[in-house]
């Protein structure tokens, strides 16, 4: 008894190690996600994050559905040149601290007072919860509001709002007689050594610049001014330009620390040549104000700023203003290009970016241009080129230009000059620039074109022999070619060839003869094979039969066991029925079509087939038989002959007039107009008719896309059966190289609405859509004939896998719709 209590009290000491060792170890410990996600719930059962594997395809922690952030303070606004400066200290309002989950604080102005922050009033971000300061343009006053976000894209209540602020200005006052004093000008700032000969000479200085008890005897003489002589009593206004000092005049340590900041020195932003391309820091002010009164500020391409040029004039006048001067190599190469906006009343030769190709001289060698000679008012559009300079080239002054002008408008936006490595010239080379890459052989012919903006093609060789091409319309040439996935023929999947007539799929031939006497039916040849629904067939007995006497006829009878073993008592399905006017061989004949439904003679799966025979109203010792031989064989067969066809027929007794009967009809339609429509409201001119789906940026929000379909189309389908609507698509772009998601839903426009709207909640999703490929998308689910008219691209989400953009009227791959009915 005691040696069993002790065994109990060892095996309860060991049960509590256990268990403390479990309890003290994590419950993840040996756990893993595998190709998946965690959804992480808050107590009310709404979804706060998802661990693992995202929508797209990417991995990470997706935070969503985060309580709105804190109210940011309100911000301090200032007055600084061409713009405002707007700076927030990192407090909240309502907070002591920024949330863990903060993302940014959005910078919003408008020109309206108490206005509500949205997507075209926003002018920046802070990205430190600490604050800051940010710069914005301006021409007149704007208020100024801040709108925290936290990392799963949900806003706070707006700030308070600061201003009204406008610009600073510098007037002709502020420069004023004497603003050069003798405390400005440190000691010997101006000495003998800095003026050159002859630097100032009489028509350099000013009537009584020089007071008489100012200059000592011989101070002044053909050639020197001696150290100390001027100051600042002695400089009348104006009286010396920067053109009256000579090189090295002012000394460099006479530019006290923090003097010139990047604000003052232009410069362009990585491989871009261009100071300031979006033209909207200070750079860009003193370009205009260098450039004059034609030259001015104004709205950007859909946000920031861009530079305009007023082109009234009386005679053809070429608006120049240059941006940069940056040296070059003779060949060497720019990609030049910028966004151009321009008036209906736009009179000119060109709107153009230029590189003026000069000597060390300043002699002018030619030009090097990018232009539109014939841009679309009011649409936002690039023009790009690629140049080269010529020889003896030393540097290229970057300019816009609108040519021998005499009328209207311009505004330039968002300038790129970049150079292109490689060669002009030669034979076997490479050029990288912006636009992509071009490889050329050695005899200096292009292998292979992978840019933007132009063809682009692909030429494989083995040796001196080409053996593949992809050409510049998409045209390919291979030895070869395995597909290991889908195949597609004019936008229709290759495997929905199979939907045709697929022939004899089950067969039989007859050798040996089957006799029966009069009245008793016989079966002759069983026959099985596998049904699809949607598809028919037809059956068909062709052979040989025995009478042994005159008289009476003979029954051919399809049967069928459906599924089961079929019986001269199964159900039958067919009957054909020949007079035996001889005693002796004839040729019979049976034959039976049908579609495949679940309820009908024909079901999808397996159909077993008996063929049975008998005589009937013959005499009673006839017999009769089935048979077949070498030379004479029967056969039996099923054949599949495609897609159902529907009934069309009506009874007409003998050429009576009735209602014309039905017809199956497949018509395809052409896109009369289409568009997009940034935020799913407003129509966006920018794209013109091409279709924009998805979320890119905040620019355009969440953009959705209408393509109609006019012509015969409501008068075609009024009354009609519709059977199968298909819509056809080229999707040229996707924000993902793998693909895109497409989310179709139907509309009832007969023409371009000015503002979005989708008739149906229900939707039809495409997976999987690649880049620059068209396919057709059966539609009939979400298609009514009574009700639509076109389609919609609508996915209304920020997951960038639906972002995607499809060819529209006028591109090279419109989109189509392909009806079938019965009408």
């Amino acid at each position: 008894m005691a040696n069993d209590l002790s065994q109990l009290a060892s095996r309860l000491a060991n049960l509590e190690r256990r268990y403390t060792q479990l309890a003290r170890t994590s419950r993840l410990a040996y756990s893993s996600i595998e190709n998946g996600a965690i959804d992480v719930y808050d107590e009310a059962g709404s979804l706060r994050a998802v661990i693992g594997q995202q929508p797209d395809g990417t991995t990470g922690i997706n935070p969503v559905n985060a309580p709105p952030p804190p109210t940011p303070a309100q911000p301090a606004v200032t007055s600084v040149y061409s713009g405002i400066a707007v700076t927030w200290d990192g407090t909240f309002t309502d907070a002591i601290a920024a949330p863990l989950d903060f993302a940014r604080t959005e910078i919003h102005a408008s020109t309206t007072d108490g206005f509500t922050p949205s997507e075209t009033t926003l002018r920046g971000t802070l990205e430190s919860p600490r604050g800051g300061t940010l710069t914005t343009p301006a021409e007149q006053p704007l208020y100024v509001r801040l709108l925290a976000r936290n990392t799963s894209g949900t806003p706070s209540t707006p700030s308070a709002q600061a201003g009204p602020a406008g610009p600073a200005r510098v007037v002709a006052q502020e420069v004023l007689d004497g603003i050069v004093t003798e405390a400005a000008l440190a000691a010997a700032a101006v000495s003998r050594a800095k003026l050159q000969s002859g630097a100032v000479g009489p028509t350099e200085l000013a009537a009584d610049a020089v007071a008489a008890g100012k200059v000592a005897a011989d101070t002044i003489t053909g050639r020197e001014v001696r150290a100390l002589s001027l100051t600042g009593d002695e400089l009348s206004a104006n009286s010396v330009t920067a053109g009256k000092i000579a090189a090295g005049a002012v000394q460099t340590p006479h530019l006290a620390v923090g003097a010139v900041t990047p604000d003052q020195i232009a410069v362009g932003q990585g491989t871009n040549l261009v100071p300031d391309p979006g033209f909207e820091g200070a750079a860009t002010a003193n370009t205009i104000a260098a450039g004059g009164a034609p030259w001015s500020l104004a709205p950007g391409n859909r946000t920031g700023v861009g530079i305009r040029v007023d082109c009234a004039a009386d005679t053809t006048t070429y608006f120049t203003l240059p941006l940069a001067t940056v040296p070059v190599l003779a060949a060497s190469q720019l990609y030049l290009g910028v966004d151009i906006l321009v008036s209906d009343d736009l009179a000119a030769q060109g709107v153009k970016i230029l590189a003026r190709w000069e000597e060390n001289t300043g002699a002018v060698l030619g030009y090097g241009v990018a232009e539109s000679t014939a841009p679309i008012p009011g649409q936002w559009q690039r023009i790009t080129g690629q140049v080269a300079a010529p020889q003896g080239c030393t540097r290229a002054v970057l300019c816009l230009e609108v040519s021998a002008a005499t009328s209207g408008w311009a505004v330039f936006d968002n300038a790129e000059a970049t150079p292109v490595f490689g060669r002009v010239t030669g034979g076997a080379r490479a050029e990288l620039g912006p636009q992509g890459l071009l490889l050329y052989d050695e005899n200096g012919d292009q292998a292979v074109s992978l840019v933007t903006g132009q063809a682009n093609y692909l030429t494989l060789r083995d040796g001196d022999t080409r053996v593949a091409a992809i050409g510049s319309t998409g045209d390919a040439s291979f030895q070869s070619l395995n597909v290991a996935g889908t195949l597609t023929l004019g936008g229709d999947d290759i495997t929905t060839l199979s939907d045709g007539p697929r022939g004899i799929i089950a067969a039989d031939w007859m050798a040996a003869g089957v006799s029966t006497t009069t009245g008793t039916e016989m079966g002759y040849v069983e026959l099985a094979f596998d049904a699809v629904e949607g598809r028919m067939y037809r059956i068909t007995y062709d052979g040989s039969a025995q009478s042994s006497a005159v008289g009476g006829l003979l029954v051919l009878k399809l049967r069928t066991g459906f599924a089961a073993a079929p019986l001269v008592t199964s159900t039958q399905i067919q009957e054909s029925r020949y007079p035996l006017l001889t005693a002796g061989r004839q040729r019979v004949r049976l034959e039976h079509i049908a579609d495949c439904t679940t309820t009908g003679r024909i079901r999808p799966g397996r159909n077993r087939l008996l063929l049975t025979f008998n005589s009937t109203g013959g005499p009673t010792d006839q017999s009769i038989s089935l048979y077949g031989a070498s030379g004479q064989l029967g056969h039996m067969t099923v054949e599949d002959l495609g897609e159902t066809v529907p009934e069309t027929g009506v009874y007409n007794a003998g050429g009576a007039e009735v209602p014309d009967p039905p017809v199956k009809s497949t018509r395809t339609y052409k896109a009369t107009w289409s568009g997009s429509y940034a935020n799913r409201s407003g129509y966006n001119t920018y794209y013109a008719s091409q279709l924009v789906g998805g979320y890119y940026s905040s620019n355009n929000g969440i953009q959705a896309a209408l393509v109609g379909f006019g012509g015969t189309l409501a008068s075609d389908l009024s009354g009609a059966t519709l059977l199968k609507v298909e819509i056809y698509l080229y999707a040229n772009h996707w924000y993902y190289a793998s693909g895109g998601t497409a989310v179709l839903k139907a509309h009832g426009h007969t023409t371009r609405p000015a503002k979005f709207s989708s008739d149906q909640a229900e939707s039809k999703t495409v997976t999987s859509w690649a880049r620059s490929s068209g396919k057709w998308t059966d539609i009939t689910a979400i298609f009514d004939s009574t009700t639509f008219r076109g389609i919609a691209i609508d996915p209304n989400t920020t997951n960038r896998t639906c972002y995607g953009k499809f060819d529209g009227v006028g591109q090279s791959h419109p989109p189509q719709l392909r009806v079938t009915y019965v009408k």
